[in-house]
């Protein structure tokens, strides 16, 4: 069984502390399917500056005392699964 996606409406920018974004370079890549070799849609390419905001919001989120820490396991999941779409 095959899905079809449209690349419209895939996120292609790049998701940083809680928000998409784009990426500070302007540029992006290709994303291809592997199977077809067709390019499936262009998405963000991170540069060192978005990388470092990244890390640096992703140690926030860990910190003893955050909003991400303090939720359970289940709610975790549900905001990835939600993020994943």
């Amino acid at each position: 069984m095959s899905a079809h996606l449209d690349a419209k409406s895939i996120e292609t920018r790049l998701f940083i502390n809680n928000e998409f974004v784009d990426a500070t370079s302007g540029k992006s890549f290709a994303t291809v399917n592997p199977a077809t070799e067709e390019t499936i849609t262009e998405v963000g390419e991170a540069s060192q500056d978005d990388v470092d905001k990244a890390v640096k919001a992703a140690k926030a989120a860990f910190k003893i005392g955050s909003k991400w820490r303090s939720l359970s396991g289940a709610d975790r999941r549900d905001l990835l699964l939600k993020l994943a779409g």
